[in-house]
């Protein structure tokens, strides 16, 4: 009989549905069975999943629809058409977002950068869960590196994935944590890349992603440890494996995309070269609107080019900001590594700062065209940090911008990079301030307050990984 690998996960939540997604040890289907009793005596099947299929690596979604806002849900996920036994209770909960554009306040969590150190890895989730239950936290953000394929130490393999069967055991070894797995089961997530997904500071050679590179430093470090030839270089295909795992395990569950990725009749990520999108998605709650940014995998940097977005998900990105703009008064952009944090020390130049035109491009669209109430998430520097900014618009106004980083949850912290950080010189800056760092295993919360006014509040918490508070921010 089949049993769920790992799972379930909550994904892709609104106000009216929701993707109930699990990963199998072999082929079946997925039902949902959703009821408000905490035992499920009153279950009913809300849904099943296509057949699971080997080419997907027996993972997939149960969509949930004709749901009503603002409701608590108790469900269950199972590869068999019978009810669930009330002797599993309590089964694991979600409650669905506000109607559109209502003005309610709310708490998230986001973070980035979990490397379990081994089997027992992932303690902070136990702290974040507890947090779940007492701030009634509505959803997390997991914005980059949710599996290290490239960490053979600590990846569970004991070497650097290299194929399909690989990532996918990676992704089995890191999400199999007992915290993980059972936080993911109890607070509906969002999830997108960054680089340990694929392999360290990978990036594309051409525009047309037909050549991937990691740099010379990780392939000679890797020389010089014994790795063979095919974990020294990234060839088109460990890309397109990485990627398709990725699309197994987080992309599936993702809401509306900005720009429809390519899916082969089998429903497999394609890594099309004509993809003007990729991974980029939005979703909203009540009067917030976030926009998840691929800052991967349409990602080209050699001696001729240097773009991070590329040109379609551009468009897609001003697009949303204008149709936000006067809609909604919360906007975060969802960015797996820092804008505003810029370090006079950085050899890999893998932020926005290494790609300072499209930085630049970002901060002056917002700054012409006077988006107010904008807020940065990201990632991946292995500390936390908040910084705050002004940018001059073009009537002379002054408009805050936050940029708020929460990383890692569990790898080595560095003191480093935390201690070059130099306030980017951009034209359209008016003034910029660190307000400050923190260097330890991390998560964060924020609070968007709609009770206080017509203009609505914003802040930042970091927590530590026994779940204190350690530093607060905001408007």
């Amino acid at each position: 009989m089949q049993e769920l690998l790992l799972g379930p996960i909550v994904g892709g939540l609104t106000s009216h549905s929701a993707y109930l997604w699990g990963r199998a040890d072999g082929p079946g289907t997925l039902h949902a069975w959703l009821g408000n009793k905490p035992d499920l005596s009153d279950a009913h099947l809300a849904a099943r999943s296509l057949p699971l299929a080997v080419e997907n690596g027996y993972a997939g979604v149960a969509p949930l629809s004709e749901l009503t806002p603002n409701t608590h849900y108790r469900y269950a996920l199972t590869l068999s058409d019978q009810p669930p036994t009330p002797d599993h209770a309590p089964f694991p909960r979600f409650t669905t977002f506000p109607s559109d554009l209502k003005r309610e306040s709310f708490v998230f969590a986001f973070g980035s950068c979990f490397r379990p150190e081994n089997e027992n890895g992932g303690q902070i989730f136990r702290a974040l869960d507890r947090l779940h239950q007492s701030e009634n936290l509505r959803f997390i953000l997991l914005i980059g590196d949710q599996i290290y394929a490239d960490a053979y130490q600590n990846n569970g393999i004991g070497k650097i994935a290299c194929d399909l069967e690989e990532y996918r055991q990676v992704y089995a070894y890191t999400w199999s944590r007992p915290a993980l797995r059972h936080m993911l089961a109890n607070l509906p997530a969002f999830m997108t890349l960054d680089d340990h997904e694929v392999d360290d500071d990978w990036r594309w050679l051409d525009s047309e992603r037909r050549w991937a590179h990691i740099p010379w430093w990780n392939q000679i470090q890797r020389w010089l440890n014994g790795h063979p030839p095919q974990e020294r270089q990234l060839p088109l295909k460990r890309v397109q494996d990485a990627l398709q795992a990725y699309w197994e395990h987080q992309g599936m569950h993702a809401p509306h995309f900005a720009l429809t990725p390519a899916v082969n009749i089998a429903g497999q990520y394609e890594l099309s070269r004509s993809d003007p999108g990729s991974l980029a998605y939005t979703f909203t709650f009540g009067c917030a609107a976030f926009f998840v940014l691929d800052t991967r995998t349409m990602r080209v940097r050699s001696m001729r080019q240097r773009s991070m977005l590329g040109e379609g998900q551009w468009k897609a990105l001003e697009a949303w900001l204008l149709q936000v703009k006067d809609v909604y008064p919360v906007k975060f952009l969802v960015t797996s590594c820092s804008l505003l944090y810029n370090m006079w020390l950085d050899i890999p130049r893998d932020r926005w700062s290494g790609f300072p035109g499209e930085r630049d491009r970002l901060l002056n669209f917002l700054a012409a065209n006077r988006i107010e109430g904008v807020y940065l998430l990201s990632g991946d520097l292995h500390f936390a940090h908040a910084v705050r900014a002004e940018l001059y618009s073009p009537r002379g106004e002054n408009l805050p911008l936050w940029e708020f980083c929460s990383s890692p949850f569990e790898q080595v912290p560095t003191n480093l990079s935390r201690r070059t950080y130099i306030a980017p010189r951009i034209s359209v800056v008016k003034k910029q301030e660190l307000i400050f760092t923190f260097a330890a295993n991390n998560f964060g919360l924020v609070r968007v307050n709609f009770a206080e006014g017509d203009k609505p509040k914003v802040r930042f918490e970091i927590y530590g990984q026994e779940g204190e508070l350690i530093e607060e921010t905001g408007d």
